[in-house]
C-alpha cells in the first residue's frame, strides 16, 4: 500500500498494518504523529535533543516490539501515551542518579499561553496575556497537563484519562479544578 493511502484507513487498520511489518505505515505513523509528539514532549522538558532521543527511542521500541503491541483505535493517543511514560521515566532516573528522589507526580510540565494556539477574543490583550500566563503558572503540573491536552490539543476526558492514567472521572475532576483555580485567580484579578 503506498503511504498516500494511508490517510483514507482508520487507526485500527493503519495499526494492524504497520504491525505486519510494513515500513511504509511506519513511516506514516511517524509523519502525521511527530508534531504533536514533540509540541508535547516539549511541555515535559526544555531539552529539545531530550525529548527527539525519547520520540526516536520510542519509535524504535514500538518497531522493534510491533508484532507483541497491543491493538488500538487511535494511534496518537497511544503513541503520546507511551511518550509521558518515556519522558516521566527519565527524568525519575536522571532524578534518582542525582541522589534525589522522585514521585510518580514528580515531573516538569511547563504550559504557556500562546495566543496562536488559544484564541482569546479580549479587549487588553497584552495586559491578559500576561495574567493568563501567571495564571497557568500558578497550576499544579497535572493540572497544566490537563489542560493542555483538553484545549490545546482537544481531547476528551476519555482520551485525557488514557494518557495521563486516570480514570474517567478523576480526569473530569482535574480539569474541574483547574478552571475552577483559573476562574478564582480571574475574579481575584478584577477586584
Amino acid at each position: 500500500m503506498l503511504g498516500k493511502e494511508f490517510h483514507i484507513l482508520k487507526d485500527e487498520e493503519v495499526w494492524g498494518i504497520f504491525k505486519s511489518g510494513s515500513e511504509d505505515a511506519m513511516a506514516y505513523i511517524y509523519r502525521t504523529n511527530i508534531y504533536i509528539l514533540y509540541k508535547y514532549g516539549n511541555k515535559f522538558s526544555s531539552n529539545g535533543a531530550l525529548v527527539e532521543d525519547c520520540i526516536q527511542d520510542l519509535f524504535l521500541t514500538i518497531w522493534k516490539n510491533r508484532s507483541n503491541l497491543n491493538s488500538t483505535d487511535s494511534i496518537k493517543l497511544y503513541l503520546l501515551g507511551a511518550l509521558r511514560k518515556k519522558l516521566i521515566r527519565y527524568s525519575a532516573k536522571d532524578q534518582k542518579h542525582q541522589g534525589l528522589h522522585q514521585s510518580v507526580d514528580d515531573y516538569s510540565f511547563d504550559l504557556e499561553y500562546d495566543p496562536q494556539e488559544l484564541e482569546f477574543n479580549v479587549q487588553h490583550r497584552a495586559t491578559n496575556e500576561n495574567a493568563i500566563k501567571r495564571f497557568l503558572d500558578n497550576l499544579s503540573k497535572r493540572q497544566k497537563e490537563a489542560i493542555y491536552l483538553k484545549f490545546y490539543q482537544d481531547m476528551d476526558y476519555k482520551e485525557i484519562g488514557h494518557i495521563m492514567e486516570l480514570n474517567y472521572q478523576s480526569t473530569r475532576n482535574l480539569i474541574y479544578s483547574s478552571l475552577k483555580s483559573l476562574k478564582e485567580q480571574f475574579r481575584n484579578q478584577l477586584v
